[in-house]
C-alpha cells in the first residue's frame, strides 16, 4: 500500500518535469492532496463510549456497546484502513460491517472490551 503514496506522486511528477503542462499539474497535484488527506486522515479514535473512524473525508461513529464482535482479517476489499492486516469489526444495526488496522491491535482490543466486555472475540 505505501508503494502506492510515493510511486504514484514520483512518476507524476516526473511526467510534469520532463513533459511541463498546465493541466498535468494540476491533476498531479489534485492526486497527491488526495493521497496526502486518506494517509493522514485515516486513523480511529475511541472517545467515551464511541468508536470514530476517519479515512479521508469518511467518518463513521459507531457506538462500541453496538459492537457484536472483532476477528483478524485480510480482507483486501477498500477500507478505512492504511494496512493489510486488519481487524473486522461486526456491529448492530443490521449487522455491519468495517475493516481498519490501528497500529496497536491488541491495545484497541484491550480498550474496547473495557468498555463493552460481550464483544467476541474470533479467529
Amino acid at each position: 500500500m505505501a508503494f502506492i503514496f510515493i510511486l504514484v506522486p514520483i512518476s507524476m511528477l516526473y511526467g510534469v518535469i520532463t513533459e511541463p503542462s498546465a493541466v498535468l499539474l494540476l491533476v498531479t497535484a489534485f492526486i497527491i492532496v488526495l493521497l496526502c488527506i486518506l494517509f493522514f486522515g485515516t486513523k480511529y479514535v475511541i472517545k467515551a463510549d464511541e468508536l470514530i473512524v476517519y479515512g479521508g473525508i469518511y467518518k463513521k461513529r459507531i457506538p462500541i456497546k453496538q459492537i457484536r464482535s472483532l476477528r483478524p482479517s485480510k480482507n483486501p476489499l477498500s477500507a478505512p484502513a492504511m494496512s493489510i492486516d486488519r481487524i473486522e469489526i461486526t456491529f448492530d444495526p443490521h449487522i455491519q460491517v468495517i475493516l481498519i488496522s490501528p497500529k496497536e491491535k491488541e491495545l484497541f482490543v484491550k480498550k474496547l472490551l473495557e468498555i463493552n466486555p460481550n464483544i467476541t472475540l474470533k479467529s
